[in-house]
């Protein structure tokens, strides 16, 4: 319900304005004393709330990254019992499980099977751990694509962003150093410094998607290190000292150098990132647009079924968004550990080591 507050900070502020009273409107009341003035009392409309609900619940999107971990048990006590048969349904599929659920990704992009694939291993992430010094280390996957233009990286991104609910999508053109980590401004109702969040505190357990992620500056390009190693962002401006996390997976996209990507050349040279940078990706995927008459007949195909049917064509894949954010959510609950032969034996040189 929307209700009426006072803005007391406004009394207590340095900047007051007071109203003298005078004997010109003594016949409208009672204005204040004359002595002290009257003050000019200014309110705020406030929403009044007694309960909140998740976004994700009320979009219809499935957290596959809760906030706190959950058990595969617990997973399966939050799913009906048709929805775990269809969990086994999947599971039964063997090894041919990987490609149809790289293929239920973006399923309105034609191809790029090894870029999809990626992406589902990004959604999957690994397993973080914490060292006995206690140092963090991440177990979320970066992931830069480089590839032509119009190799559909920006549908990609989009589809990511909307996959899951603390998903922030920018574009790296336009966004800054501050908007990406975190600034300090000043509250215009206390006049006190506070900590502004920027993309990657707002993607803090999701996934942030930054596209034409050639086109930042160098100095926008720093500032994201400690977040896509240490997964914190650290402040000390204005007087304030904090450390903040941001545990979030990057997927970026780039253009080559040139236009469009050269085969003779290697990826550094076709590509303008300092290497700081390109070694926190995991992962570096190259999208090439095949000039051939085939391949384009191809593609001409899908989009014109796709403008056609959308529905049709979106139902060829092997499972709907919501069948893929179920499995994903299990499977990410799943925390997988080495044994003790398997990791003795990984201490040996490549020969001795036993066959898995």
């Amino acid at each position: 319900s929307l209700v009426v507050c006072p803005d007391v900070a406004a009394l207590t502020g340095a900047k007051v304005k007071m109203q003298q009273a005078t004997n010109d409107n003594a016949g409208e009341g009672v204005t204040g004393l004359k002595e002290l003035g009257a003050r000019e009392l200014s309110y705020k409309l406030m929403f009044l709330a007694c309960s909140a609900t998740s976004s994700s619940e009320r979009e219809g999107i499935i957290n596959i990254r809760p906030d706190v971990d959950e058990t595969p048990e617990k997973v399966l006590e939050g799913y009906s019992e048709a929805h775990e048969a269809e969990l086994r349904a999947m599971a039964a599929r063997g090894p041919a499980l990987f490609d149809d659920l790289a293929r239920s990704i973006a399923p309105a992009v034609y191809g790029c099977e090894a870029v999809k694939k990626a992406i589902l291993l990004m959604l999957m992430g690994g397993v973080h751990k914490t060292t006995k010094e206690g140092i963090n280390l991440r177990g979320d996957i970066n992931i830069a694509v480089i590839g032509d233009p119009s190799s559909a990286k920006s549908q990609l991104l989009k589809y990511v962003s909307g996959f899951l609910p603390r998903a922030v999508y920018t574009s790296g053109k336009a966004s800054t150093a501050a908007g990406l980590t975190a600034s300090v401004v000043r509250e215009p109702e206390n006049n006190e410094f506070a900590i502004e969040a920027g993309a990657l505190m707002l993607a803090d357990n999701g996934i942030c998607c930054i596209d034409e992620f050639d086109k930042m500056d160098v100095s926008d390009q720093v500032a994201i290190h400690e977040a896509m190693e240490q997964q914190t962002i650290s402040i000390s401006k204005a007087g304030i000292q904090a450390t903040l996390n941001a545990r979030t997976a990057i997927l970026a996209a780039a253009n080559p150098m040139h236009g469009r990507y050269d085969k003779s050349q290697p990826l550094k040279k076709n590509i303008n990132l300092p290497p700081a940078i390109l070694s926190r990706f995991d992962l570096l995927h190259v999208m090439i647009d095949e000039l051939t008459e085939e391949e384009d007949g191809r593609i001409a195909a899908h989009i014109v079924a796709l403008h056609k049917d959308p529905t049709a064509t979106i139902a060829q894949a092997p499972f709907t968004m919501e069948k893929l954010q179920r499995y994903i959510k299990y499977a990410r609950a799943i925390k997988p550990r080495l044994s003790a032969p398997v990791s003795a034996g990984w201490l040996q040189p490549p020969t001795a080591r036993p066959a898995l």
